[in-house]
């Protein structure tokens, strides 16, 4: 087996790990096409799903009444995950 050097500047380097921390979470909720909030919540951050539905990114899926469970959709929350990883950012200084 040969040895191979990769260089990567920061921000590939930044791409790959959220690329994959999202993939990771994904395979997790492969199966479901939607998640309860508190589903949502323990796999992405409680504070974050609230900000996402507080800034209207995030709307619930699906309600049957009233007082019913609410789920969001999956692919959604995981689409808002990729572009949320701001706090990656402390890498480069």
């Amino acid at each position: 087996m040969e040895n191979y050097n990769i260089t990567l500047t920061l921000d590939e380097l930044k791409h790959l790990v959220t690329t994959i921390i999202a993939m990771d979470k994904v395979d997790k909720t492969l199966s479901k096409p939607q998640l309860s909030k508190l589903e949502a919540e323990r796999l992405y951050g409680d504070q974050r799903v609230n900000k996402w539905i507080k800034a209207g990114l995030l709307k619930p899926q699906s309600q049957n009444g009233k007082n019913s469970k609410i789920y969001y959709s999956h692919k959604k929350i995981t689409d808002l995950s990729l572009k949320s990883f701001h706090h990656l950012n402390y890498l480069g200084k």
